[in-house]
């Protein structure tokens, strides 16, 4: 009687571990989730568009990030003005230019760790060759594209923000971004009377990150 007790308890014993190992070893491996991809929004000092991001994972809290985004740059002396007719105008302008930046780049969440909640700090850093277009003015937009001419421009990047957690499957992005993106040769222009040499500057970007 006594050695069918203790083998009862023993085990008791032998399934009560199993089971807890098993439970622990499902909290362990259990993933957090993490950026997949993202869409967005550039706003800067030459120009707005859009933006795609993909990510791939370097550890709990970094991403080697490829952002693909393509926006027309404007020359801060360009003045607007309207005909008789309402036409719009742009006094001096040559040329129509437009860049699309490839970024490579480093994205790092700041004390995941530390702060609760949905609010996290984020740095990112990388280089961004980039294709720049020009095509003529005087040509309706359609019409130019035949006349199109590309330029390269090459220089990295740098910034700050925040990621806001909505859900399992989706975060809120903010960043503030400076890009230093010197075009190679001698520069573009817009305005007959100026010469763009450099296409990046200061950037804020909104986008969604979707996560897996």
């Amino acid at each position: 009687m006594k050695t069918r007790i203790i083998c009862v308890i023993i085990g008791f014993i032998l399934i009560t571990s199993v089971n807890s190992f098993s439970q622990n070893k499902n909290k362990l491996t259990k993933k957090e989730p993490r950026n997949k991809w993202s869409v967005g929004l550039n706003y800067g000092e030459n120009g707005f568009g859009p933006y795609v991001s993909m990510f791939a994972p370097l550890g709990k809290t970094t991403d080697l990030t490829f952002n693909l985004s393509f926006s027309g740059v404007s020359d801060e002396r360009e003045i607007e003005r309207y005909d008789i007719f309402g036409n719009s105008i742009i006094v001096n302008k040559v040329n129509r230019v437009f860049q699309m930046p490839l970024s490579i780049g480093i994205r790092k969440e700041l004390f995941k760790d530390e702060i609760e909640g949905s609010f996290t700090p984020v740095i990112n850093f990388g280089v961004s060759p980039t294709l720049v277009l020009t095509n003529p003015y005087n040509k309706s937009f359609f019409n130019a594209v035949g006349f199109t001419t590309t330029h390269f421009a090459m220089g990295g990047y740098g910034g700050i923000g925040v990621s806001f957690s909505q859900s399992k499957n989706m975060s809120m992005n903010v960043s503030f971004n400076y890009a230093y993106l010197p075009i190679i040769g001698k520069g573009v222009q817009s305005l007959n009377t100026n010469t763009i040499k450099n296409v990046g500057g200061f950037q804020l970007a909104f986008g969604v990150n979707f996560l897996k």
